[in-house]
């Protein structure tokens, strides 16, 4: 090797060994960001789990998101606002008003006494947000669209009654808002597809149930008078009781419709007398209801038992008719004698949420004044507004999809009863209807027996022997 081959490798050795050098310093930069997170993991772990034995830290499954979770994906708002249209003039003005003021005063009770609504960590208060429908299916829905765009508001509830309803829920649904019924109830309303649908009260066609099967029982051979007025609701109703007294093996000796305009009973009650019949179900609305209890009267057409269904259980039908209401019964949802409380729903398996029966007819009687008295119309108002708050709680959101489908997995009682509904259709499968009958000014349950605080009259006191002042006073 000479001299200049020598040099030539001595470099390349330089070379080699400053290149060597150079990488190995490189190194330690890419390790110091892999260690420095390795090492802040490891010791965050050690500081919080494990302070005493360095062990490895198993990785943690994420928690999965259910309605009932109390985490939030959004800011909570200032206030919840429930809108719906009301029938505060018009035939269905009794119902509305009762209706109304059931809803004031769960408002009042979740606003003042539980200080809101639980949502996000914060107490959120509720407004309602509603307008005079006049009755009117043909205003309903423009009031829906205003409510749902203009107003936009969190959730709506349905207007009183169901001929109405049917023209607000396709509303709603064109707006994929959750509508809740609180006081419509026609099966017609379940057989729609409509998605966002949640009923409250028990379906119509089984409103006479209860009743057929007290008459069954006590007169098992009585020949059954159903008169109907010609609409949704009432259509429903009549079919039901046309097929309940078919299955419990009663005789329908008179079945007929009237006009939702009728001024005059006269030639149908006529032809209704003319059957004979033990039992007469009007399946009827409160004005055409009283017109109806009116002219039974003028004409004296007697039965063993009368039902007249809406009109019979409003509190002005006892005040209007006074001694000749005894014994008129109606297939009520809900009455003041009710005993619905925190017992019951866990012996039936149900939560209890808001009030009891007498802080309820309290807060009642704070909004519609001490002179005013509950039908089962404020009783399923009140009701909704607690459902409504008790769903939005247990989602932990305004979403309506996830509202949606907290309320199929919602099993709670409050003062009207049960709520559980059909999750396909919204349908109501846990509130039932019981028998309600005027009694010496009471309108005491009589049936089921089960669930009644008095036994039934039958036969009740004829039209002569009530104008002689003559009670429709139970057997000991």
């Amino acid at each position: 090797m000479n001299k200049t081959t020598a040099i030539l490798v001595v470099i390349a050795i330089v070379v080699g060994i400053v290149g060597f050098i150079a990488g190995y310093n490189l190194s330690p930069i890419r390790v110091q960001t892999l260690t420095t997170t390795i090492v802040t993991t490891t010791t965050t772990t050690l500081t919080t789990t494990i302070p005493t034995t360095p062990t490895p830290t198993p990785p943690t499954t994420p928690p999965i998101i259910t309605p009932t979770s109390p985490r939030c994906n959004f800011t909570p708002p200032d206030k919840i606002v429930i809108g719906l249209s009301i029938s505060l003039s018009g035939s269905y003005a009794l119902t509305g008003q009762q209706g109304l003021w059931g809803m004031s005063a769960a408002v009042n009770y979740i606003n003042n006494i539980k200080g809101g609504i639980d949502l996000c960590g914060k107490k959120v208060k509720i407004e309602l947000k509603y307008y005079d429908d006049q009755s009117s299916k043909d205003l309903v829905p423009s009031l829906y669209e205003r409510l749902i765009t203009v107003d936009k508001v969190d959730i709506v509830l349905g207007p009183y009654g169901s001929p109405l309803t049917l023209t607000a829920a396709p509303v709603a649904e064109k707006y994929s808002k959750v509508i809740i019924s609180w006081m419509a109830n026609s099966d017609k309303l379940t057989q729609q597809g409509f998605k966002y649908f949640v009923m409250v009260p028990a379906l119509a066609s089984t409103l006479w149930k209860a009743a057929l099967e007290m008459v069954k029982q006590l007169d098992p051979g009585a020949a059954i008078a159903i008169l109907h007025k010609e609409d949704e609701f009432n259509t429903m109703v009549a079919n039901g009781a046309k097929n309940y007294s078919s299955q419990l093996g009663l005789k329908i000796v008179y079945f007929r419709s009237y006009p939702t305009d009728i001024s005059d009973f006269t030639p149908i009650f006529y032809e209704l007398a003319a059957a004979k019949p033990d039992v007469i179900l009007i399946c009827s609305h409160e004005k055409d209801g009283m017109l109806a209890m009116q002219q039974l009267i003028q004409m004296k057409v007697n039965a063993k038992l009368i039902g007249i269904a809406v009109a019979a259980s409003l509190p002005d039908f006892y005040n209007n008719f006074k001694n000749m209401a005894e014994g008129l019964i109606d297939g009520t949802h809900w009455t003041p004698y009710a005993k619905w409380s925190p017992e019951v729903a866990k012996q039936l398996g149900y939560e209890w949420i808001g009030p009891t029966q007498e802080e309820f007819l309290s807060l009642f009687h704070e909004v519609a004044g001490s002179d005013k008295s509950p039908s089962y119309h404020a009783a399923a108002g009140f009701a909704a507004i607690l459902i409504v708050a008790r769903a939005i709680e247990t989602a932990q959101s305004l979403e309506q999809s996830v509202l949606r489908q907290t309320f199929n997995n919602l099993k709670v009682m409050t003062i009207y009863g049960p709520f559980q509904i059909d999750p396909a259709t919204g349908a109501q499968k846990g509130h039932t209807i019981v028998v309600g009958q005027w009694q010496a000014g009471k309108f005491n349950i009589v049936w089921p027996p089960g669930a009644a605080n008095s036994k039934p009259v039958y036969p009740i006191p004829t039209w002569d022997e009530k104008a002689g002042g003559a009670l429709a006073t139970p057997k000991p």
